[in-house]
């Protein structure tokens, strides 16, 4: 009779138990933010050093999850903001705070009539809080005058110029003819069209109605010119980007059936290259001839390096050119730990070219083996350089257990290049599971227009000191993109040695090394204080960036 008597009693507390736990799970699942696949796993993942040895893994989330949570918000609250979620889904922190600005996606400085349509173009392109050059550049670019837009590498100028030039062209109506483009974008490079191709396939995803098509000689979705051609006759288009050679070859070509008499934005994005380059100008021409009248289309010049040479001519020729410059132009990203290795050897072995090698050898060995990561990137000066480095590491890991070794350099086939790439990004067998560290030795192609944006770089050695002042941010500004943490490691030597470390400034993590007194210390990486302010070193590249000189 008690047995019978305790048992309902205990079912009962069982089942309230059980309803109330349901309940607290539902409205804990209700609360669950909205998080944008590009951000979420980036910015509440934990420091570097919080994580010790562990690996830099974007977490991924579904478009079906995000969907799911999405609708369960809408159908608990009616009110629902999509302003206020989009502004809560990243954190503000003190390592990627000089990234974005504190302006919301839609605030009312940046002029955005087609709210929809805005926060569905940038839904697609993973971005919930602009940038701070994108906060700058969107109201100008948007207003239909010519601007530069110039900031740092990894500061987000692409999508700072292709979401104002997609809301231009989608609202513009106008009747879709096969081969022609609203807008054009070129570039110096293969490997920046298909970078900005990719960030155009994105979009699009979304349900977006544009078309875009990518024309280059050697990318990765090359195909034969006559091919391309067929394609540009049969097949309308909204964006075209392109090489300045192809097209201009395209153009110069009888009935290829590219008409640019509708285009309303053409982009040169890099435009220190294009304009630095002799080898562009008479290509630039056969373009600028095709296209509409300055009147008719608006122009957008794109850089991380700004010349006042390069102002100068802009300027000249689009009277009242808007100047938006980033607060990042000419810098090095604050989230960069930077340190500088001594690789002097002593004046009488300066001829020396094996002592020479053989001391910057011990010291990348070292660095590799104190900065453990993921994905590292070597830059050299030269293909043979790169060549002499992939065979020391190759050596050195024979069956490759430890680090998996690449190359990226003009003397590889664009088909390797780009295997090569697809590898250091998504690791042999596409999972990025595996054990091993990759390395992607490269010349200065890998310093422009290549975007490791979805395989974050943690680890940059400069390997030969550049030449250029502008190639020295473009390398450096690999790591530590998009407001991430990262380190970069810069051999040098002799009269290297004092332009390297006004450059670094008071970041400046130093090593002195004689060339026979190589002591593996594990403090060698440990920060040295060094009296150069911030203002001074930012100043000095400021000065010879924009002079165009090189080091003196």
């Amino acid at each position: 009779m008690t047995g019978s008597t305790v048992t309902p009693s205990l079912l009962s507390i069982l089942t309230m138990l059980l309803i109330v736990e349901m309940v607290v799970g539902f409205a804990t699942l209700d609360n669950i933010p909205i998080m944008s696949s590009s951000f979420s796993a980036l910015y509440m993942s934990k420091s570097r050093a919080e994580r010790g040895s562990e690996r830099i893994r974007p977490l991924k989330h579904s478009h079906s999850s995000r969907k799911k949570n999405n609708n369960r918000n809408e159908d608990s609250n009616n009110n629902f903001d999509k302003n206020s979620v989009i502004q809560n889904t990243v954190e503000i922190t003190e390592t990627n705070a000089h990234f974005f600005s504190k302006k919301s996606l839609h605030h009312p400085s940046h002029n955005i009539s087609n709210i929809e349509l805005h926060q569905s173009i940038c839904q697609g392109a993973g971005i919930t809080r602009p940038s701070r050059i994108q906060s700058l550049a969107w109201p100008q670019i948007l207003s239909g005058r010519h601007t530069i837009v110039a900031d740092q590498t990894g500061s987000g100028k692409t999508c700072a110029y292709l979401i104002p030039c997609l809301l231009r062209s989608l609202q513009t109506p106008s009747m879709k003819k096969n081969g022609s483009p609203k807008v054009l974008i070129l570039a110096p490079t293969a490997e920046l069209a298909d970078q900005i191709r990719a960030v155009c396939l994105k979009i699009s995803q979304t349900g977006i109605p544009f078309s875009t098509m990518v024309v280059t000689a050697n990318g990765k979705y090359t195909t034969s010119i006559r091919d391309q051609i067929r394609i540009i006759q049969r097949q309308p288009m909204d964006v075209l980007i392109s090489t300045p050679g192809r097209i201009s070859t395209i153009l110069r070509t009888r009935n290829s059936g590219l008409d640019l008499s509708n285009l309303h934005t053409i982009v040169l994005d890099e435009v220190d290259i294009l304009m630095i380059d002799e080898t562009f100008g008479p290509q630039l021409r056969t373009v600028g001839a095709a296209a509409p009248l300055l009147e008719k289309t608006q122009f957008v010049f794109v850089t991380a390096t700004l010349p006042d040479s390069i102002v100068q001519t802009i300027e000249t020729e689009f009277p009242g050119v808007v100047k938006i410059k980033g607060p990042g132009l000419h810098r090095v990203a604050p989230s960069l730990q930077e340190y500088l290795v001594d690789v002097s050897v002593p004046a009488e072995q300066n001829r020396n070219e094996e002592l020479c090698f053989d001391v910057k050898a011990k010291q990348l060995l070292k660095a590799l083996r104190q900065n453990r990561c993921r994905r590292t990137l070597i830059f050299c000066n030269t293909v043979e350089s790169c060549r002499t480095v992939e065979n020391l590491l190759n050596r050195k890991d024979r069956r490759s257990r430890v680090f998996e070794v690449l190359a990226y350099h003009s003397a590889m086939t664009p088909e390797s290049r780009n295997t090569n790439l697809s590898v250091f990004a998504k690791g042999k067998n596409n999972d990025g599971n595996e054990g091993v560290d990759y390395i992607l030795i490269c010349t200065d192609r890998a310093a422009r227009g290549v975007d490791f944006d979805e395989a974050p770089v943690d680890h940059v050695v400069v390997f030969d000191f550049p030449k250029d002042p502008a190639e020295y941010i473009r390398r450096v500004g690999r790591s530590a993109r998009a407001g991430r943490t990262g380190t970069s490691t810069v051999f040098a030597y002799g009269w290297q040695l004092p332009i390297a470390r006004s450059v670094m400034g008071t970041k400046l993590g130093s090593i002195t090394i004689a060339g026979n007194d190589m002591k593996d210390n594990e403090n060698d990486y440990e920060p040295r204080y060094n009296r150069r302010t911030k203002k001074r070193k930012d100043a000095m590249m400021k000065e010879k960036i924009e002079s165009g000189s090189l080091w003196e």
